[in-house]
């Protein structure tokens, strides 16, 4: 079954590069300020998510058959 088409992975890249930056930036808020434990624990979390989302998509384009599906997307 297929997983990601051109468009969708280019949208979950944003969103795992998205869900990263907000992360960072929650960690630096949280660690310049006086902010309480569960600003740290969402940083923590999108980072996280972040990652995962990157790593869902890097996955399947390491499927069988994604070279084929992916081949005409524009880089």
């Amino acid at each position: 079954a297929e997983m990601f088409s051109c468009s969708s992975m280019r949208a979950a890249v944003l969103l795992s590069a998205l869900l990263l930056g907000l992360g960072v930036l929650f960690g630096v808020v949280t660690m310049s300020t006086a902010l309480l434990a569960p600003t740290s624990q969402l940083a923590l979390a999108l980072v996280l998510a972040g990652a995962a989302v990157l790593a869902v998509v890097f996955v399947d384009a390491l499927l069988p058959g994604a070279d084929q599906r992916l081949d005409g997307c524009r880089h």
